[in-house]
């Protein structure tokens, strides 16, 4: 499977302009215009103030989070064209990235490279990370039609969610039935082979109290056009790469009980995993095949007004399938197999005596079974499959934890926060985190201090990598923050971070040794700027983010820019026309080796120009036209693999319609939930 040369012919491009501009004559304004217009009219104020559930596990306004905290809403995931979940962020302030343009996709928040480790990616609340190494897969298997919005969590969190919340937290919140009743249809195809389809059903009953949303999509892209001297001459002008995804979603409500399930199947080429010219890897044959099943049943008692709780029972299942061809070589095919799942147990208490008191409480039993290592099989050939790996030896972790976090108002807005959480693990021992916060809210202006702590529990990836290594320590950080935000006006606002972050007990690989060890520390400098501005037909936004961060030796850390910065705008025409600009600017970072194109070891800066064009009809119909790398600019991402760096895609032509049939609305509970 090929890259696609040439994005999109003339012929199509030119049908569809010509049924952009003139096929669609509105005659009224549609559901989606009069929430656009209902958006329009919102002030930047009641826009900041918005709920969120993420950094506290109980709904609060924005700024009487302990945290610095940013919501990406299903609008902008419309307007802006984002296709994966690395999209969403790219727009943030303080994310960093190295996409291999194959199997993952790595994030870096605020100056800390990793695996994918050191973030929890959740669902609904309930994690979807890979269990095995605790690293989430980033892609385009997650269902952004279906996202009603995503809160982005910075800092350490372990205090509320223990293991790996140490750069921050993603919580992507699936559209509610009652608020999104009706039938949603999309479709999108462009450049690279790259389609998406989904349907999407939403429907809820007032009297039963019954509420059913269920949404399937499918998404196919080869990404990009790597082969010969696109790619650095890393592969053949044969290469195959794809990806593949599917994915299920769907979420009951009835009365006090939500029940959900999320499933995901990602199946990917592994080509660019190793470099094929010169070597023994083959630049084709391979598949990685990686299922997620996440399934809960949650219950919220809130019939006093003081006092609610919400209990949850969850199943995951995070697992490598036995069709997997990670390398093909030029004497055999190599399959990997490894299953790994965990079902676990969560209780919340949320206790509110007065207006001047929060106290929220919870405890957690997990049991996971966790693949040691890949189970491998060995083909006979480079052209012939391998047989399916056999079940590895699986290891066993209970863990048991506790945790409290307390709020409290003082005189004066001010407002004290303290959390801590012990957990208890049959591998990786007692971990106590502990959080503090101060916060200043009055009128436009709103100040934080805090103090965070976070921990990142050795996993199977560690532990057995090599000769393996028994004897790991948890690795820590410890985290200072100060926040400023302020409304300048009713349509502008200013929010400002400075952060001092230190990991220690670093885990790294050691080569030499073969094995995980825990080294040193890693240190960052942080400062995030942003600007917003909201007005009825003009929004836009710019952040600029400053992270130094280095090691023990005052040496800068590899693949972390030390500037990068976000603009972009979105103007509206009229009720049915609008055009969304976006520009990301990437600072040079060090790579981890040198560069045989350029012969050093820095990837240079790089600017990228996105821009999306949006026409609604009155029949509910919405038809974009998305231009990625608007000006084709040819940029890298760092590595730490044997390719030296990985070229991002090219310029990229999508066409999206989506429509959307709405039954009549009913009106909503005042039923606020603790976890979405």
């Amino acid at each position: 499977m090929g890259a696609v040369k040439s994005p999109l012919s003339k012929n199509y491009l030119f049908s569809f302009i010509t049924i952009f501009l003139f096929g669609f004559q509105p005659q009224l304004i549609s559901q989606e215009e009069n929430d656009l217009e209902k958006y329009s009219k919102m002030s930047l104020e009641e826009l900041m103030n918005r709920e969120v559930v993420s950094a506290s596990k109980v709904v609060q306004k924005i700024k009487n989070v302990p945290a610095a905290i940013r919501v990406i809403t299903s609008d902008q995931i419309r307007e802006r064209g984002y296709f994966t979940l690395e999209e969403t962020l790219s727009d943030l302030p303080g994310a960093q990235f190295r996409n291999m343009v194959s199997i993952n996709s790595y994030v870096f928040l605020r100056g800390v490279p990793s695996q994918n480790n050191l973030i929890l990616v959740l669902v609904d609340g309930i994690q979807i990370n890979e269990l095995n190494s605790g690293g989430f897969y980033g892609g385009g298997q997650y269902n952004l039609s279906n996202v009603e919005r995503i809160e982005i969590v910075y800092g350490p969190a372990s205090v509320l969610y223990g293991t790996n919340a140490v750069s921050g937290i993603i919580n992507i919140i699936t559209k509610d039935p009652e608020k999104n009743q009706g039938l949603n249809i999309s479709t999108l195809y462009g450049s690279f082979n790259t389609i998406n389809a989904n349907l999407s059903y939403g429907y809820y009953d007032e009297e039963k109290d019954f509420g059913l949303n269920v949404s399937g999509m499918y998404k196919k892209s080869d990404k990009a056009d790597l082969a010969g001297e696109k790619g650095d001459n890393n592969w053949t002008e044969d290469m195959e790469n794809f990806e593949n995804d599917y994915s299920f979603d769907t979420r009951i409500t009835y009365k006090d009980f939500t029940a959900g399930l999320v499933f995901q199947n990602k199946q990917a080429s592994a080509s660019t995993y190793n470099r094929s010219v010169g070597t023994i890897f083959w630049d084709s044959g391979t598949l990685w095949n990686i299922r997620f099943i996440n399934s809960y049943l949650r219950h919220t008692y809130n019939k006093n007004k003081k006092c609610s709780l919400t209990s949850q029972v969850y199943y995951r299942n995070a697992t490598v399938l036995d069709n997997s061809v990670l390398v093909v070589v030029d004497t055999a095919q190599v399959g990997y197999y490894r299953p790994n799942s965990l079902i676990g147990f969560e209780s919340i208490i949320n206790y509110t005596p007065n207006k001047k008191f929060n106290l929220v409480g919870g405890v957690v039993f997990e049991n996971e079974a966790l693949a040691e290592n890949f189970s491998k099989t060995w083909s006979n050939s480079p052209d012939e499959r391998p047989p399916s790996p056999s079940k590895p030896n699986m290891e066993h972790n209970n863990l048991q934890s506790i945790y409290l976090q307390a709020q409290y108002s003082l005189p004066e807005s001010v407002q004290l926060t303290a959390g801590v959480r012990f957990d208890n693990s049959s591998i990786y021992n007692q971990v106590l985190t502990t959080r503090t916060g101060l916060i200043y809210s009055k009128g436009s202006f709103t100040t934080k201090l805090l103090y965070m702590e976070a921990f990142r529990a050795p996993k199977p990836w560690d532990y057995y990598w090599g000769t393996g290594n028994p004897n790991l320590e948890p690795e820590r950080m410890k985290s200072v923050e100060a926040i400023l935000a302020y409304n300048i006006s009713d349509k502008l606002r200013m929010e400002t971070s400075i952060y001092k972050n230190s990991v220690r007990d670093k885990l790294i690989k050691d080569s030499a040794m073969e094995k995980w060890v825990n080294y040193g520390e890693l240190k960052t400098d942080g400062l995030e700027i942003s600007l917003d501005y909201f007005a009825r037909k003009f929004n836009s936004y710019i952040n600029y983010t400053y992270n130094n961060s280095y090691d023990d030796n005052g040496d800068m850390v590899p693949e972390i820019a030390k500037h990068s910065a976000n603009v972009g705008f979105l103007y509206t025409f009229s009720n049915r026309m609008r055009i969304n600009i976006g520009c990301n600017y990437l600072g040079s970072r060090k790579n981890p080796s040198i560069i045989p194109a350029t012969g050093d070891n820095i990837v240079d800066q790089a600017f990228v120009l996105n821009s999306v064009l949006t026409y609604s009809n009155s029949h509910n119909l919405n038809i974009q036209l998305i231009a990625k790398n608007l000006l084709d600019t040819k940029y890298y991402h760092t590595s730490n693999r044997s390719v030296s760096r990985w070229r991002q895609p090219q310029r990229t032509i999508l066409i999206h319609l989506s429509w959307h049939f709405h039954t009549k609305k009913k009106t909503f509970k005042n039923n606020s939930r603790l976890i979405p």
